[in-house]
């Protein structure tokens, strides 16, 4: 979502709950002094919005003590569910595990961020890089540099103005001249590479999932480095996980 696309004004009530429930996240649990310390609230205005998240079951209270509850996992998979992208593209995703035996994965652009929305694993699969519902830059990672890849160059600086270019490891691009040069090398070879640009020791291979010529999603395979080298890496990884691409854009194009 663009910035413009915000409404100009909304309720700091609002605000102040997702402060608290963001807040839960990062310290997965805390008392109400702690959070009102961490928030600079007062204590009565936390614990006020956390009795109305206990009550609809997003927030649990065990013994003094504060945590997020499952009715985020349910709300958050009926999202899932409801995505079309995620509807034709399991079935090639469980697939493009079987037949690389690595971690493959489905992911899409929201709000400036990817989001893994379906992933399997194969039998030699040992990463969490597309763990479901993980949440990533877009920059430091193939499912998310195939994606902007395809994007207009306005919009991609906007998504870089508001998440930055955090250097993750000495791999990371941070540079926007070298990032955009690598989306040249994508578009012309139809798959971006993750060459241990998050993760030390990790490698991917994304392809951007596009219908009318606008990306939708992406899908890749992401392992070890030691088994992401060489025609491996460049050429077998590639050709499955375009093949793979193709299937959910077939999909894609069919009536619902």
């Amino acid at each position: 979502m663009e910035n413009d696309d915000i409404p100009k004004r909304w309720s700091p009530v609002t605000d102040t709950v997702f402060e608290i429930i963001e807040t839960l996240d990062e310290l997965d649990e805390a008392t109400v002094t702690v959070l009102a310390d961490h928030l600079d609230l007062a204590a009565s205005t936390v614990h006020n919005h956390l009795g109305a998240l206990q009550r609809r079951g997003f927030v649990i209270k065990e013994d003094k003590r504060y945590r997020l509850g499952l009715q985020f996992l349910h709300t958050g998979m009926s999202v899932r569910n409801k995505l079309r992208m995620r509807e034709v593209s399991q079935s090639a995703v469980d697939d493009l595990a079987r037949e690389t035996d690595e971690a493959a994965w489905a992911a899409t652009l929201e709000n400036d961020w990817i989001y893994f929305i379906c992933s399997a694993r194969g039998e030699d699969a040992i990463q969490a890089y597309g763990d479901l519902g993980a949440r990533r830059r877009p920059h430091s990672i193939a499912a998310g540099k195939s994606i902007l890849a395809h994007l207009p160059e306005e919009t991609v600086h906007g998504i870089i103005n508001r998440t930055g270019l955090e250097k993750h490891t000495e791999n990371t691009i941070t540079s926007r001249d070298e990032l955009f040069e690598d989306f040249e090398s994508i578009r012309e070879r139809g798959f971006a590479l993750n060459r241990g640009e998050r993760l030390d020791g990790g490698r991917a291979v994304a392809c951007a999932i596009l219908q009318d010529g606008e990306p939708l999603g992406s899908i890749g395979v992401s392992g070890p480095a030691h088994r992401f080298e060489g025609e491996q890496f460049t050429d077998e990884l590639p050709s499955a996980v375009l093949a793979a691409k193709n299937i959910i854009e077939l999909d894609l194009s069919s009536p619902s």
